[in-house]
């Protein structure tokens, strides 16, 4: 069996791409208005996998079958050069410049949305922001609805483009306006239909409370879900797994940057020690169980005897109670309630 929670990181699947409506919704409005926009969340938020389903989706949601969508993440790329060079190739240019690229957008005919990931990492290296803006001006400028006939009056070049970024944390100051949309914790029903998503066809799903407690181990973070949810899967394959513990030895083995968690999920006792089984190994047949040898080892010589006094005991007690009462009732009262306190004396000790 499979964990199938064992893939991480962005959501390239769009069939399991669930969840986020509002953002989503959001976004397509801003998007239809021509207006540049950021999503913005913290680490684990699921900021690159909508915007990988929003350059698969866009064309489709905002009625544009034509639509020429790129993602770029910018974490990896070295500057902002290379970067307009990577989009105006794709167009059919050659010259990495936001001339050249503006030039390409108006003979391409298409509408252009760009999807740039990884923002923060361009801002960090000190051309993040410029790139931003000046895109963003592109977008401000462009013709919606326009697809290589005609522009605008007094317009000498007319194209159609849309610019979304995903950046981590807070989204930063610019000159050039940007629309902002936070991504929060899932919803109940979005975190419900993400775990779905990923069990095969028959497979047993997570209870509701499963689902609420996987929330709160994560706070609604879609990234710390999909973590915790394999830890919990593997209780299927291997029923005494402590995966509570495991997943808090996880998080705090690799900490999430800017940590969205809060510190009491990394600092919760594992309450689920008590509650697994343990297996316990197989002792040879001649050998007692460690708690009986500590009892035995601590008899003291005296106890031997204590087996023949139990049995012998009530009856010798029985018999003088007869000769000194001259009843025999009295002496089998005697006996029996001799005989009595034996059987609870025994049965508090293997009690204790």
């Amino acid at each position: 069996m499979i964990n199938p929670f064992s893939e991480r990181g962005r959501i390239t699947d769009p069939g399991k791409f669930v969840g986020r409506w509002r953002e989503l919704g959001a976004a397509c409005e801003q998007l239809e208005r021509r207006r540049p926009i950021l999503l913005y969340g913290p680490s684990g938020s699921g900021r690159s996998s909508l915007l990988t389903h929003l350059a698969q989706a866009a064309g489709a949601v905002l009625e544009i079958p034509n639509l020429n969508a790129f993602y770029l993440d910018l974490a990896v790329l070295p500057d902002a050069a290379t970067t307009y060079g990577l989009i105006v190739r794709a167009l059919g240019g050659s010259e990495p410049t936001i001339a050249a690229l503006e030039r390409r957008l108006a003979a391409n005919g298409r509408p252009v949305l760009i999807c740039l990931d990884g923002v923060e990492s361009a801002i960090a290296a000190g051309w993040g922001e410029d790139l931003l803006e000046r895109l963003g001006r592109l977008a401000r400028r462009s013709a919606p609805g326009y697809h290589g006939v005609a522009g605008p009056t007094g317009q000498s070049m007319a194209y159609d483009l849309m610019v979304v970024g995903a950046v981590r944390g807070v989204p930063p100051a610019l000159s050039e306006p940007f629309a902002t949309v936070r991504l929060g914790p899932l919803s109940f029903a979005e975190a419900r239909m993400l775990l779905d998503s990923y069990l095969e066809e028959g497979e047993p799903l997570f209870s509701a409370d499963e689902v609420r407690e996987l929330m709160a181990l994560s706070a609604g973070q879609p990234a710390f879900l999909q973590r915790a949810a394999y830890h919990l899967y593997e209780t299927r394959r291997r029923p005494t797994y402590r995966w509570r513990k495991a997943y808090r030895a996880e998080l705090r083995e690799n900490p999430p940057v800017e940590n969205p968690l809060p510190p009491a999920i990394f600092e919760a006792e594992d309450d689920d020690e008590d509650d697994d089984e343990t297996e316990q190994p197989d002792l040879p047949p001649t050998e007692a169980p460690p708690r009986q040898r500590r009892r035995r080892a601590s008899l003291t010589p005296n106890d031997d005897l204590r087996p023949l006094l139990a049995a012998v005991g009530p009856l010798l007690a029985g018999l003088v109670g007869m000769q000194a009462s001259n009843s025999w009732p009295v002496g089998v009262a005697i006996g029996a309630a001799g005989y009595l306190s034996v059987i609870i004396w025994n049965w508090r000790r293997g009690e204790g």
